[in-house]
């Protein structure tokens, strides 16, 4: 499957000073696969070590030894039989948070062997208990998300699909195109963008019904695992804590739709004795480290920079892949391609906005909420301030943006809706299909 993380693979390759790559992200997004085949594709040859697997192996080569590159290199090549070439080869220590001394190594690779390519992923690496030093700007970290839908499009051989949405340069959108590529849209809400999901999908795509069956089925075994490293990562978190907040992620979405509340809620989420933020921050905390969560913090006067007047204890919270939210709220595959599923189309459509502006890297995003107006999404462009509404449908009437325009004037405003693309010329809005978000900011300049 191919992902638009290689590009910034490639990039970190070809730097003059390179440091050793952390990729890190939530377990199951392909972190293992990716590092594998980009290492494959562009070095003489890959020497792959996972340290989870062989902990009992490998641990005494870090935890027992000065961490001397050259030291660890005739360890780890004399444990594998082949010896590395630091010039041409690439060593790739996966599931490093497992050795945390491992992580602590890579500070002296980049100081001492520099000409090495040294890459390393972890899960957990925000949470995991250690007390090892993290080696801060000795390292590039890079974060990975699930596949978006354009990756799904290609994962699945919707080739064409692909093709129109990568050469669009904006214009008219006949309706053939356009209701093919929402119906491929509703299959990927279904799916979602964890590979061995979309791996299950292909195999009996032929058959919807049973193929969207077995998705949910292994949907189910992902968040049984997830809640598994909870009690395995938490150390002091107090893991039923963050199972808890984690299950509470749908309704309270559900809530923020359906105008009951602004934001999330912490009363009654664990237990009536904790109803404020200062009681759940290390479990949202926890979560949003482990990439299981994405945070949308309020800041009701944007400005640049954002995120110096986000409110800390005020924001929404998002599940990390569209996916999985549908599998934990049981919401029906055949409702979903029916796009029949009352309310919960506009918290579905949101989370699926914040998760695909995520993987193309907007990560400083804020929403807004005036006297009787909210801005699902405030980011920023190019210097530029630019206001996010989100409608599931295909009624697009967005007094909460005009509002917003008004108040603070922007250089353009963005709908993100059911409907074509388009633009008003005179209030300078932009409207992208759901399915388009790959196009943002493209086609506003």
């Amino acid at each position: 499957m191919k992902r638009i993380i290689e590009s910034k693979l490639r990039q970190w390759k070809n730097k003059t000073h390179r440091k050793p790559l952390l990729l890190q992200g939530a377990r199951q997004v392909g972190k293992t696969y990716v590092l594998i085949k980009f290492a494959r594709n562009h070095f003489s040859h890959t020497h792959y070590f996972d340290l989870e697997a062989s902990k009992v192996d490998l641990a005494t080569i870090f935890n027992d030894s000065p961490l001397d590159p050259k030291q660890l290199i005739d360890k780890l090549s004399f444990v594998s039989g082949k010896s590395i070439n630091t010039e041409t080869d690439i060593l790739i220590l996966d599931e490093i948070q497992a050795i945390p001394r491992a992580i602590t190594a890579l500070r002296y690779f980049y100081e001492n062997m520099s000409r090495l390519a040294v890459a390393a992923a972890g899960s957990n690496l925000g949470v995991a208990h250690s007390d090892e030093p993290f080696p801060i700007g000795k390292v590039e970290s890079v974060h990975m998300y699930p596949m978006n839908f354009e990756e799904y499009l290609a994962g699945t051989d919707e080739e064409m699909a692909l093709m129109f949405l990568m050469n669009f340069r904006g214009g008219k959108i006949d309706d053939i195109y356009h209701r093919r590529l929402f119906d491929l849209l509703k299959g990927y809400f279904v799916t979602g963008g964890m590979p061995e999901v979309i791996s299950q999908y292909c195999a009996n795509k032929d058959t919807p019904l049973e193929a969207f069956r077995n998705v949910r089925q292994l949907q189910k075994q992902l968040i049984l695992h997830y809640n598994n490293d909870f009690s395995k990562y938490a150390g002091s978190t107090n893991s039923r804590h963050i199972e808890r907040v984690f299950r509470a992620i749908p309704l309270q979405l559900s809530n923020t739709q359906d105008k009951k509340s602004k934001k999330f809620k912490f009363k009654d989420v664990i237990s009536k004795g904790y109803r404020s933020y200062e009681h759940l921050a290390d479990p949202v905390e926890w979560l949003i480290k482990a990439g299981l969560a994405l945070k949308v913090n309020t800041n009701l006067h944007p400005s640049i920079p954002l995120m110096a007047g986000a409110k800390e204890n005020s924001f929404k919270l998002f599940l990390f892949d569209i996916g999985l939210l549908g599998a934990m709220i049981n919401l029906n595959p055949a409702s979903i391609m029916r796009y029949d599923y009352g309310s919960y189309k506009g918290y579905f459509a949101e989370n699926f906005v914040m998760q695909e502006l995520c993987a193309y890297g907007f990560n400083e995003i804020v929403t807004w909420s005036g006297r009787s107006s909210e801005i699902e999404f405030v980011l920023e462009v190019n210097g530029n301030i630019i206001p996010v509404e989100v409608k599931a449908g295909f009624n697009t009437k967005a007094k909460s943006l005009q509002a917003f325009i008004t108040k603070y004037h922007p250089a353009y405003a963005i709908k993100f809706t059911g409907n074509k693309f388009g633009c008003d010329n005179q209030k300078r809005i932009f409207n992208y299909p759901l399915y388009m978000i790959s196009k943002f900011p493209e086609l506003s300049k």
